[in-house]
C-alpha cells in the first residue's frame, strides 16, 4: 500500500517514514504545500497523514484536492495530524472528508492502531487478516498462510498478496501493482518485469503449499483475486 506523509517537522516526518515503513508501505514524504501538492496531483495514495500548519500554505486545502479528486472504493483515507487544539479545526476537517484526527504530541503505538482502523473501514474488512477459502494474509504483519500453515514470501510477494486480496474481484494492473510496491521511482519495463516473475514465484510457492489458484491472469491488464469465499 502506499503513503504520502505531509509534515514539515524533520524529525516527527522520519519517525513517521520508518513506522510506515515497518508496516511494509511505500512512502512517499513531502515537507511543504507545494511539494504535497505536486505530489497529489500525480500519485494516488491509499492513506495519507496530513499536517494542517505548513510553511507555504493550509493542510485543509489539502484536504480538500484529495477529496475532490477521490472515487468510489478507491478514496484516499486522510489521518489528520497537527498541533491546532482548536474544536473548530477538528469539525472542518472532519466535515471535509478527514478519515480520522489526531493532536500532537501522540504515541505512535496509538497512531499506528488509528491507521489499521481507518484502512479497515476504507476496505471493508472487519480485522487485520483476509482470508479467501484457507489462504490468509495478515495485513499488520509479513505473514501469509494456508490452512494455518505459514507460506514463505519474499517482502515484494507479500505486498503484492495484500494489495490484491484488499482489492479482491478487481482487476489490479500490473502498473498499479509495480507503483506500489515502488512508488513513483518505477521504470516501467524493468518494474513490469519483475512484476511477471515475482507472480511467478507467488504462484509456485502457493501451489507448494497445497493452496488453489486464485490469481486470475487478465491478459494485457494485469490480476484479479477471485473470492467467492471470504471470511
Amino acid at each position: 500500500m502506499r503513503a504520502l506523509i505531509v509534515e514539515d517537522e524533520l524529525l516527527l516526518n522520519e519517525e513517521l517514514e520508518e513506522q510506515l515503513l515497518d508496516e511494509q508501505f511505500t512512502v512517499d514524504t513531502a515537507f511543504n504545500f507545494m511539494d504535497a501538492r505536486e505530489l497529489l496531483s500525480g500519485e494516488i495514495y491509499d492513506i495519507v497523514l496530513l499536517d494542517l500548519t505548513l510553511p507555504d500554505g493550509d493542510g485543509l486545502d489539502l484536504l480538500k484536492m484529495i477529496k475532490k479528486s477521490g472515487h468510489h472504493e478507491m478514496d484516499t483515507a486522510v489521518i489528520i495530524l497537527t498541533a491546532r487544539g482548536a474544536i473548530e479545526d477538528r469539525v472542518e476537517g472532519l466535515e471535509l472528508g478527514s478519515d480520522d484526527y489526531l493532536s500532537k504530541p501522540f504515541a505512535m503505538p496509538e497512531l499506528r492502531a488509528r491507521i489499521h482502523a481507518v484502512l479497515r473501514r476504507k476496505f471493508k474488512i472487519s480485522d487485520n487478516e483476509i482470508t479467501i477459502g484457507k489462504l490468509t494474509v495478515n495485513l499488520d504483519h509479513l505473514q501469509v498462510s494456508f490452512n494455518h500453515r505459514p507460506v514463505d514470501v519474499t517482502d515484494t510477494e507479500y505486498k503484492m498478496l495484500r494489495y490484491l486480496f484488499l482489492n479482491k474481484n478487481r482487476t489490479i494492473t500490473r502498473i498499479a501493482l509495480a507503483e506500489h510496491i515502488w512508488g513513483n521511482k518505477i521504470d516501467d519495463r524493468f518494474s513490469l518485469d519483475f512484476i511477471n516473475s515475482h507472480m511467478k514465484n507467488i504462484r509456485k510457492k502457493l501451489a507448494e503449499s497445497g493452496a488453489p489458484d486464485l490469481i486470475e491472469t487478465v491478459y494485457g491488464v494485469g490480476y484479479k483475486v477471485k473470492a467467492y469465499e471470504t471470511q
